[in-house]
């Protein structure tokens, strides 16, 4: 044994080296968990949902997308978009990009019952906006005990 060496030297490095592609696997791991969407689909867009005493307006920042690649349901208290973001035809080579595409969705459950048939949605500058007016046949029942 060299004077540089310290027992157990040997034994921590061979440890080091035996875990080192667990280690490798599970960085890889939590990476491809944490830059996941919370649903289904290659994005989730940034949006912002408001609520005033008539209704609910959500808006979602989905520039590049045409309004025809874009799906709106609304079932009871959920409301569900998706769609897609495909690729632009560009002339030349693409040296960078930053841009997301492919599919995306956006879910939210809201606290009260909507008007389904009266939701309006319209794209303007890259952002959606959606009008979920409160149900008016939904009230609240007053129960006394007895």
């Amino acid at each position: 044994m060299s004077s540089t060496n310290k027992p157990g030297d040997m034994a921590r490095r061979s440890f080091w080296d035996d875990i080192a592609p667990w280690n490798t696997r599970m960085q890889d791991l939590m990476q491809d968990l944490w830059s996941r969407s919370p649903f289904p689909g290659d994005f989730a867009p940034s949006g912002d949902m408001h609520e005033s005493d008539a209704a609910f307006t959500v808006e979602l920042d989905l520039p590049g997308v045409d309004k025809g690649d874009i799906i709106i349901d609304v079932m009871g208290r959920r409301l569900t978009v998706h769609g897609s973001r495909t690729v632009k035809e560009h002339e030349g080579v693409i040296r960078h990009s930053t841009r997301i595409t492919g599919t995306f969705r956006y879910e939210a459950v809201l606290p009260v019952p909507v008007d389904e048939q009266a939701v309006t949605a319209g794209l303007k500058d890259g952002v959606l906006t959606i009008t979920l007016p409160k149900s008016t046949t939904t009230k609240a029942t007053h129960i006394e005990v007895t």
